[in-house]
Order: C-alpha cells, then sequence, then structure tokens
C-alpha cells in the first residue's frame, strides 16, 4: 500500500450520462487531489476552431490549432480542475450544442486527439488525479492501480437525465433522450480511435439500481484496498 496518497491515480470510464464527474468530484475530494473530466479539452479544442472560423473537415487546420493550444488547470475547491486554454476559461461556451458537436468532430481526428491525450498522459503519470472519460484505463493511465468502469442501462440513464432536466425547470422528452443515449453509447463504442471499453483490470459498477452515494462508496471502498 502507498503512504502517499497525493500521488494516487484513479482512472474512471464508462457510458454516457452515468454520473461519472459527481462520482469522480466525490472521490478527489475524498483524497484531497484533483478531478478532471477529460471531454472538456475536446470541447475547449472544439470551441477554438469554430472561434477561428476552421473548416472541421480541414484535418490538417484542426491539427494544426491543436498543436498551438496553451493549457492552464486550476483547482477549485470542489477538487475539480478549471481547464485554461490559452489562457482563457471558456465556462459556459463549453456546454453549447455546437461546441459540443464540433468537439465530436475533431477528437476522432487521430492526431488532434493524440496531442491532447498526451497532455491528458503528462498529468496521469503526475499523480493525484481521478481522471473520467471514455478511455482512461485503456489509453491516458492504463498503469493506473485502480480503474473504475461505471455503466448503466439506457432506460435508467434516461429517467435520471429526464428528472435532472425537470429539477432544472426544462422540459424532457424521454423517448428523445432515450435515442440519443443509445446513439452516444454507439458511437463512442465502435469509433476507430480510442473506443470506450473496460481496461481489462477495470472493476465494472453497473449502476442502474444504485444512488450516487452507493457508487461513490462501492469506488471509496475499492480504494481503500489498493492506499
Amino acid at each position: 500500500m502507498s503512504a502517499d496518497k497525493s500521488k494516487i491515480t484513479i482512472a474512471i470510464d464508462g457510458t454516457a450520462g452515468v454520473g461519472k464527474s459527481s462520482v469522480g468530484k466525490a472521490v478527489a475530494l475524498k483524497y484531497g487531489i484533483s478531478f478532471l473530466s477529460t471531454g472538456q479539452m475536446y470541447r475547449c479544442l472544439g470551441w477554438k476552431v469554430l472561434e477561428k472560423g476552421i473548416d472541421l473537415n480541414d484535418e490538417a487546420a484542426v491539427i494544426k490549432a491543436a498543436k498551438e493550444i496553451v493549457w492552464g488547470f486550476e483547482r477549485q475547491a470542489d477538487s475539480s480542475l478549471k481547464v485554461l486554454i490559452d489562457g482563457q476559461y471558456l465556462g459556459s461556451k463549453l456546454l453549447l450544442e455546437e461546441t459540443g458537436r464540433a468537439a465530436s468532430k475533431v477528437s476522432a481526428i487521430a492526431q488532434a486527439r493524440n496531442i491532447i491525450t498526451q497532455k491528458q498522459k503528462d498529468l496521469g503519470r503526475a499523480g493525484g488525479i481521478v481522471m473520467e472519460g471514455r478511455d482512461i484505463g485503456t489509453v491516458i493511465c492504463p498503469q493506473a492501480p485502480l480503474k473504475i468502469y461505471l455503466t448503466a442501462a439506457p432506460e435508467a440513464r434516461a429517467q435520471r437525465r429526464v428528472k435532472q432536466l425537470e429539477q432544472e425547470g426544462q422540459k424532457a422528452d424521454y423517448g428523445e433522450i432515450l435515442a440519443s443515449i443509445k446513439s452516444r453509447d454507439e458511437r463512442d463504442s465502435t469509433r476507430a480511435v480510442a473506443p470506450l471499453k473496460p481496461a481489462k483490470d477495470a472493476l465494472i459498477i453497473d449502476t442502474s439500481n444504485m444512488s450516487l452515494e452507493q457508487v461513490i462508496f462501492r469506488v471509496l471502498e475499492a480504494a481503500a484496498k489498493v492506499w
């Protein structure tokens, strides 16, 4: 067992809408380390490409934009890392639908993805971090002593999303959300570059019938056996 918990590295992967960020932040906070949702970095690149007026199909220009990014990370009170791009925090711009679509497009460009992947690998090797995404245990941090793979039935995830939106006062169509989740799962698991799949030594947790607190407890229980 490692006595230096500040060097802990935990990899959390899983399907869309399964609560990876909520679990990751809680676990990082427990250990006093940082939490990074890696998808933010692809959204940053997507935003930059749109901001510069680059054609999303111009792979050479997208790769050049990825190479030029100066990354910054600021740890927040909830343990999460605020991602800065060229000294700028994008905030709500990261949540825009067009930013998400651009992120999906640029993340499929192998060379652009490799540039971001390398930065994420550097963060993982430094330790003191919980990272969540789609390829953390398989590509970014295969050396992580603890790898978690969270999953849940699409129907359960759709119901959670509907509840979340309704609590925020927004309208929610269960059928549309369910179809979107299934489509995202298909894209994530079948893409050519770093497809979503559990690492061979990952602890797989099906959260379909679990509360957030129960999932967090299960991950912390697994972490306690390592550290």
